[in-house]
């Protein structure tokens, strides 16, 4: 039924326009790339953890672009479809996304409601974790996007539960497209929430490992946010441009927000949802709206949930984190090369600190350092700056120093009993199997592991003795070290292994801060 209606949206969005391709033809073209291509092109063709797939931004003659549909990009999730698809059906794709401009699918509030299903009796479910671990908070959670990120097949994309002490794998939840994001619940140990790459929500039990609840939210996009109290849930889409927040604990949606407005320019835009934030000395959700460079700061506990809108605060924006003490989200303005401070009890742009080149943050790294909390924000572009890592004060927000690395990175990871930053290196070379380390008292880089693949998304266990390292594309491997030898001690196979999340996440209230509670 959901296909059904997304590939009526998708013909919907280009009907009353002139094309080569018929009726019959689009339709079977638009059914191909959703099966195929959307989970890393977006739904509508736009640009998602792959480039745009649309007539205004492809450059390639015909020919060239079904060879790369047919032989795959090395080193990528991008697939050889030569034995996944039919000659004449790579043709019809590559006619398909060469001759189409980009597409406009919608995602109704009603399709939302439409799309909940309760899977499990919650009542039935264990009063305690029904595997061997000392605490739920020791959980590592990995996300295994499957060889080509989409879980049918061999293509086996899956959440990993990992003992954070002994690193044995205790459990394993299947997800038919890609996971990309996990939140969660700041207040009861058991529930956590999963983000797909296909605008799916997932309720979590982690007593059980069981998928209680899940909710179609939007086409594509990983934003996803827990409120401070645990009774709201905010995810953000990029296809179409909308927020909804729900009701955590039935997954209920109860706010549908349309996110347009003007950007730095005056321009009047339609923006993708970027990342969510929760506050933490409120019950508030902070929205990024991407290309309209605007934050919205919505009041889920006020009648009517109002918004404040915070317009002309970067160009681009992406990733955020919170500081220390809860109040600020950093968020990283790739167009303006800068970090916004975000008051969240004001509601309003604090300060703008200058960073390297297109600042990705990630989920952000402050940790204690000379009776400082300083945060080390990545950086993932090129610019005149070189490539570093941006260290600033939290406190005053002054920028302490700029670190020279090996090339762009993306997420870097801290623990207050860790003697160093790690940060991921994400270049298109060899350089990529690396994780530089930081570090803490001299801010420089003093080792450098090779772990294999595209090594991405450090994070530390919670009590900062291991390292665990995403190893994938070509390396497919999770590896584990010792923080402080940096020795390997432990690795599992997984096809593309991605992002890692840390259950104590909730302790720290910042990924790097000493433990905020005891469990």
């Amino acid at each position: 039924m959901l296909a059904r209606t997304l590939v009526a949206a998708m013909l919907a969005s280009v009907s009353g326009a002139l094309y080569a391709m018929t009726a019959d033809a689009l339709k079977r073209a638009d059914d191909l790339y959703q099966a195929n291509c959307a989970v890393c092109h977006s739904a509508s063709r736009g640009g998602y953890v792959g480039p745009a797939l649309h007539k205004d931004r492809l450059v390639q003659s015909d020919a060239a672009l079904r060879g790369a549909i047919m032989t795959g990009i090395p080193d990528t999730l991008m697939p050889p479809f030569h034995s996944r698809m039919s000659d004449e059906d790579i043709r019809l794709v590559a006619e398909y996304i060469r001759t189409q401009p980009v597409g406009k699918p919608e995602w109704s509030m009603q399709q939302i409601r439409d799309s909940l299903e309760v899977l499990v009796d919650e009542s039935t479910l264990p009063s305690k974790p029904t595997y061997q671990i000392g605490s739920v908070y020791d959980l590592m959670v990995v996300m295994a996007r499957g060889r080509y990120g989409r879980g049918t097949g061999s293509d086996n994309a899956k959440t990993v539960f990992l003992d954070g002490m002994t690193h044995q794998v205790v459990g394993e939840i299947a997800t038919p497209i890609a996971p990309h994001i996990m939140e969660f619940s700041p207040v009861n140990e058991r529930w956590a929430w999963l983000k797909s790459d296909d605008g799916h929500v997932y309720k979590i039990d982690l007593y059980s490992l069981k998928v209680v609840r899940k909710i179609k939210t939007g086409l594509t996009g990983p934003g996803i946010a827990v409120s401070m109290d645990g009774k709201w849930l905010a995810a953000s889409s990029f296809v179409p441009n909308l927020v909804v927040i729900l009701k955590a604990d039935t997954l209920e949606p109860v706010k549908y927000l349309r996110l347009e407005g003007k950007d730095p320019d005056g321009k009047f835009i339609q923006s993708a949802g970027g990342p969510v934030i929760g506050s933490r000395i409120n019950n508030k959700f902070a929205l990024t709206l991407r290309q309209a460079g605007q934050i919205w700061i919505v009041d889920p506990d006020r009648e009517g949930m109002p918004v404040t809108k915070l317009e002309g605060v970067g160009r681009m924006l992406h990733d955020t984190f919170l500081t220390p003490d809860g109040r600020y989200s950093m968020v990283a303005s790739y167009g303006d090369n800068k970090i916004v401070a975000i008051d969240l009890k004001e509601n309003k742009v604090a300060r703008d600190i200058p960073a390297g080149c297109q600042p990705h943050v990630g989920s952000g790294a402050v940790t204690p350092v000379g009776g400082r909390m300083l945060a080390f924000g990545t950086n993932i572009g090129k610019c005149d700056k070189g490539d570093v890592v941006t260290v600033w004060d939290t406190s005053d927000f002054s920028v302490v120093k700029n670190i020279k690395v090996d090339g762009p990175t993306e997420s870097p990871a801290a623990h207050p009993d860790a003697p160093y930053v790690a940060v991921d290196i994400v270049s298109k070379d060899k350089k990529a199997a690396h994780i530089q380390l930081i570090d803490k008292q001299s801010l420089e880089v003093v080792r450098t592991l090779d772990a294999g693949g595209h090594a991405f998304f450090p994070e530390y266990t919670r009590n900062g003795q291991y390292l665990y390292v995403s190893a994938g594309y070509y390396g497919d491997r999770l590896r584990v070290y010792d923080s402080k030898t940096l020795a390997l001690v432990a690795e599992h196979k997984m096809e593309s292994p991605a992002g890692i999340f840390s259950r104590a996440r909730t302790q720290w209230i910042s990924v790097g801060l000493p433990a905020t509670r005891k469990n």
